[in-house]
């Protein structure tokens, strides 16, 4: 028997399908092992934000004036929480960052804790229950982590300790600062955003002295590294002790000053004050 071979033709739609789904995820870990990502930040955010609508392309979806909403089967009560909690929460920021978005912001909610890191690009480490990437935020179903207590109720704990107030923060500093700053800032700003606004504040009990404190250079260099832990809380101090000093305007203007193309180095000095 005598088999014709037929050669493939591949159309538009597969190619950008393999680059997205396959090439890009490599290309961006090399990119961002080299910080590269931060100049053409929009453009970047626009890549992975396709990533992100293709591969939650089966979900459920709702939208409010600000929102749309992707999610898997869920409870409808939670879900109308997590839509009032979002949206009360990104009204706090905009206050504070007198800043609106013109397009709706995606947020996507996931039982499935493989599939939110898979989409996310996380590929170690301890799973979160929130993250930002590719111009939207991410979260785990709160029924599936929170632990309710007499006290605390699933409400309780989602609204004032939950991850939507820091993973919107990361939204509004990455469009206005055009990602144009370490990983430890970032972070810094989403936790004091939290201590701020919530009243949560991150590592409260962690001690430092002279021999496990790290340094701004270390912190820049190898954040993922270090101890997260301690790196998290170490970032939420800088940015709560320049606050403290200077004033939380002056924390707005940086970001922004970032985003207009100043280097982060024009700054630290307001962070390592004593």
């Amino acid at each position: 028997m005598i088999i014709q071979r037929t050669d493939k033709t591949y159309t538009p739609k597969v190619i950008f399908i393999f680059f997205f789904l396959i090439i890009w995820p490599i290309l961006f870990n090399v990119l961002n092992s080299y910080e590269i990502l931060k100049g053409p930040r929009p453009l970047i955010r626009g890549i992975e934000n396709k990533i992100v609508l293709y591969k939650t392309r089966n979900f459920n979806q709702t939208e409010t004036d600000a929102f749309v909403f992707r999610y898997e089967n869920i409870d409808n009560g939670v879900l109308e929480f997590i839509k009032d909690t979002t949206a009360d929460k990104y009204k706090k920021i905009t206050d504070i960052f007198q800043y609106e978005f013109k397009d709706k912001i995606l947020v996507v909610i996931y039982n499935n804790m493989d599939l939110m890191m898979n989409t996310t690009m996380l590929k170690k480490g301890e799973p979160p229950v929130g993250v930002y990437y590719g111009n939207s935020v991410h979260i785990l179903n709160p029924g599936l982590w929170i632990e309710e207590t007499e006290d605390e109720k699933l409400e309780y704990i989602f609204y004032n300790k939950g991850p939507v107030l820091h993973e919107l923060t990361h939204l509004f500093t990455d469009h206005i600062g055009n990602g144009n700053f370490s990983m430890w800032f970032t972070e810094g700003v989403s936790l004091y955003f939290e201590y701020m606004i919530d009243g949560y504040e991150w590592g409260r009990e962690v001690v430092f002295t002279d021999t496990n404190i790290y340094t701004i250079e270390e912190l820049n260099d190898n954040f993922y590294g270090l101890n997260q832990y301690r790196a998290y809380t170490q970032s939420f101090r800088l940015v709560k002790n320049m606050v403290d000093n200077h004033g939380l305007d002056k924390l707005i203007d940086i970001i922004a000053f970032l985003g207009k193309g100043h280097n982060m180095d024009e700054f630290l000095y307001l962070f390592v004050e004593a």
